[in-house]
């Protein structure tokens, strides 16, 4: 742009509007916006260096900045550049703006649920910026052989494509030129109408596919199985006991008398109810003979902890409340798409496996506060995969034998 004229303008200076700066950090624009917007930023950068002002940005201005939804991990500002292009889009009210930015893979699923990377995604797709995404061929580009997706972004969607995301599988729409620094592909000009025709139909077909938005979210839920144990009286069991809080505020009368009492069952195996219950008949024991004990929740915890094992097939733990104490080395996670029911899904996929897991409802969404935290992300393979039946082993087994063959006659001629 510092070289060129328009041949419609010459006399125009292009690059008036050319500004030193970083895009992320020192916005040159502040307060403008375009009905036409085009981005090529670097793939993969660290944003280290622009990390200040970018947070602050985010935490001070919130959505009234660029960077409101959310921030992507430090090793790469993709997204950032996705967000700086939407927040350049003129207003609706003013005719609306349209965009396209090139980028590489990994902003279309990189994040799980919550992450910044997913907040980005479910901020474009949920105000229903996302037009249509194309994957593009591979080896198009100088210095890097990597697959790259256009984005185009637009706030001025036709009535046909509302809340809906066509993404277009280009990758086969490209022609061999002379090796040139890993750029090996171009995508022709007959070949690209071909690109621009599927666009503009905005129709399912080999190459295409119109979705709705919500067919990329998913929620999230954390599944917990309650903490089952039973009690293992022994002598580690009892020297545990000696070092937990709840025994060291006892006296040393005390001590000694739950001491004496647990000794003879040492070696013995009990329900985790059994705590309880013995802790009663020792406090009624020492009663009877002129000592008050007072039995205290925490003691029976301690009791629970020092003696318990993990058993599969032994009581729930319950807590001080009654309520069930889960296992966290059981904890797991399910990926519930948006359009299906949480406990449709929970009662078909995960209760004839774990007939007591249950869905820990503390795990929720900070925007929606439903269970389960909303992730979106946009898989093309799974849209366009195409199955590929694999070889015959015939046909396997014949080329080996040919190989053989070949690599016998000329270890021949090298011994000849």
């Amino acid at each position: 742009m510092l070289l060129r004229t328009l041949e419609s303008d010459p006399g125009r200076d292009l690059s008036k509007n050319i500004r030193l700066g970083s895009t992320l950090s020192n916005d040159q624009f502040p307060n403008d916006r375009f009905h036409y917007v085009l981005s090529n930023p670097p793939f993969g950068k660290k944003w280290e260096k622009d990390q200040s002002a970018v947070v602050t940005e985010h935490e001070e201005k919130k959505f009234e900045g660029r960077f409101g939804p959310g921030l992507p991990r430090i090793n790469d500002g993709s997204m950032l550049f996705l967000m700086h292009l939407a927040s350049k889009l003129e207003l609706p009210e003013n005719g609306g703006g349209r965009g396209a930015i090139v980028l590489s893979g990994s902003p279309l699923f990189n994040g799980g649920a919550a992450s910044g990377e997913s907040e980005i995604r479910r901020w474009l797709l949920e105000n229903d910026l996302v037009e249509a995404i194309v994957s593009l061929p591979t080896e198009i580009f100088f210095r890097t052989g990597i697959g790259t997706y256009l984005w185009i972004l637009s706030n001025k969607k036709p009535a046909g494509r509302k809340d809906r995301v066509q993404l277009i599988n280009g990758t086969s729409f490209w022609t061999s030129i002379k090796n040139e620094g890993n750029k090996r592909r171009v995508v022709s000009d007959d070949q690209r109408r071909q690109i621009i025709d599927i666009y503009a139909a905005a129709e399912n077909g080999e190459h295409s596919r119109m979705l709705d938005y919500r067919t990329f979210g998913y929620r999230r839920i954390r599944v917990l199985r309650p903490l089952r144990m039973s009690l293992h009286i022994d002598q580690s069991g009892l020297d545990n006991l000696k070092t937990d809080k709840a025994w060291a505020k006892l006296s040393p009368e005390h001590q000694a008398i739950w001491a004496a009492a647990i000794v003879p069952h040492v070696g013995s195996m009990h329900l985790v109810g059994w705590a309880e219950t013995f802790a009663a008949e020792v406090v009624k024991w020492s009663l009877e003979h002129g000592t008050t004990i007072k039995v205290a929740k925490v003691f029976i915890k301690a009791l629970t902890t020092a003696f318990g094992r993990r058993d599969p097939d032994g009581q729930p733990v319950l807590d001080a409340n009654g309520a069930v104490v889960a296992d966290t080395e059981l904890t797991d996670y399910e990926n519930i798409p948006l359009s299906e029911s949480i406990d449709d899904y929970f009662a078909r996929e995960v209760l004839p496996h774990v007939p007591d897991a249950y869905v820990d409802a503390a795990f929720f969404d900070e925007m929606d506060k439903q269970i389960g935290k909303v992730g979106y992300e946009i898989n093309f393979n799974r849209f366009f995969y195409q199955y590929v039946a694999p070889r015959k082993l015939a046909d396997i087994d014949a080329d080996l034998k040919q190989v053989e063959a070949e690599i016998a006659a000329l270890l021949g001629e090298v011994t000849q």
